[in-house]
């Protein structure tokens, strides 16, 4: 009875499409190739000039040996061209391995170490520290982005077979409990993950995702490439906007955004602008929260300045492919749940011997299902 209850809370289902992100975003390119697809710094791209040039890099990829599952690593800014080579390693076939420039160097060389990667992408202003660390760990080519444009490879699609159940990124955790730690993630989870987001945050052919989180945070994918499979657009908000709370909501508001993500902390700054000065916020329709515990005083201050746009409450752990839980409010609740599990994942909570416990009492929590 217990397992019956539990099991009922997963209830969602949904056919997930036989293809990867990249495939999806191809069928988008063949539908509007002259819709715009991201926007960085004021300048725009066409989902045309996207596809051409993650064509030409994942060219350049296979070129140096990248086949399935091969680790590259990718140090770039937040830009344009790290979501062209996103995609380029996922059309190439091998696995995405985010590494911010700024890292340390030994950080860097041990995440290149531990992965497994012998291929870096990465950009003229973004080699500093990584030279460094390319230094020590010996072994590891480094392709700047635009030596590999400067190659003439072919724009058109490149066709590589790739599995779901193939890896398609490795997400290096913070080491606050250790040692940092490569969560590997397959091709499946992340489109199931995808359409979840597409799903619950209401994201729609036109509609404008923003890009707000650093490149070794699992939720900058999301932000990158969901809008690309419906027909949407990205734009990457730069960081100095980021850590100005009014410039920010200038750019969101300039930029027609309709979906955005940000930790509690952040959305509490944001209120608090919003508090001292009251303003409509364009086209925005929903924001999503994540990282930390939501309170529910917070949620009250939300509506109580921006009632009419939703507020999503979302869960999980880089392990299952990001979100786990989304929780959607429209008005302030009882209380701020978790929320319910996204589609295709069940969660459970168990005791020591992994049976689920009565409803209500304490365990720990587990995942199944395409995660």
């Amino acid at each position: 009875e217990v397992a019956f209850q539990v099991e009922g809370l997963a209830g969602r289902r949904r056919e997930l499409p036989g293809l990867r992100v990249h495939e999806l975003f191809e069928e988008r390119v063949r539908a509007h190739p002259d819709a715009v697809a991201v926007v960085d710094a004021g300048r725009e791209w066409t989902y045309g000039e996207l596809n051409g040039r993650a064509n030409r890099l994942a060219r350049a990829l296979r070129a140096r040996g990248v086949a399935g599952e091969g680790v590259v690593g990718v140090v770039l800014e937040r830009s344009a061209d790290w979501l062209a080579s996103v995609l380029a390693v996922f059309k190439a076939g091998g696995v995405y391995l985010p590494v911010e420039p700024g890292f340390p160097a030994g950080r860097i060389a041990a995440t290149l170490a531990r992965a497994g990667c012998r291929l870096v992408l990465t950009e003229s202003g973004s080699t500093g520290t990584l030279d460094e660390a390319l230094v020590s760990v010996g072994g590891v080519e480094r392709l700047l982005v635009e030596v590999a444009y400067g190659e003439g490879h072919a724009a058109d699609d490149l066709d590589v077979p790739v599995g779901a159940g193939q890896l398609a990124y490795i997400y290096f955790t913070s080491g606050s409990t250790g040692e940092p730690k490569g969560a590997m993630c397959e091709h499946a989870g992340l489109v199931n993950h995808l359409f979840a987001k597409i799903e619950d945050l209401g994201i729609g052919e036109g509609g404008v995702v923003a890009q707000v989180a650093p490149q070794c945070f699992d939720i900058s994918l999301w932000q990158l490439v969901a809008g690309l499979l419906v027909g949407g657009r990205t734009v990457v908000v730069e960081q100095d906007a980021v850590l100005d709370v009014p410039r920010f909501l200038d750019t969101v508001t300039g930029a027609g955004v309709n979906v955005l993500q940000v930790v509690p902390s952040y959305l509490e700054a944001v209120v608090a602008a919003l508090e001292h000065a009251p303003r409509s916020l364009g086209g925005l329709r929903c924001v999503s929260v994540t990282g930390e515990a939501l309170k529910r005083e917070l949620v009250e201050r939300w509506f109580a300045v921006q009632p009419g746009i939703r507020l999503v409450n979302a869960y999980g752990l880089t392990e299952t492919c990001d979100d786990t839980n989304h929780e959607v409010m429209t008005s302030v609740p009882e209380r701020v749940l978790l929320g319910r599990p996204v589609a295709n994942v069940h969660v459970y909570v168990v005791d020591e011997g992994l049976r689920p416990v009565p409803l209500g009492a304490p365990g720990e929590i587990v995942f199944s299902g395409v995660c």
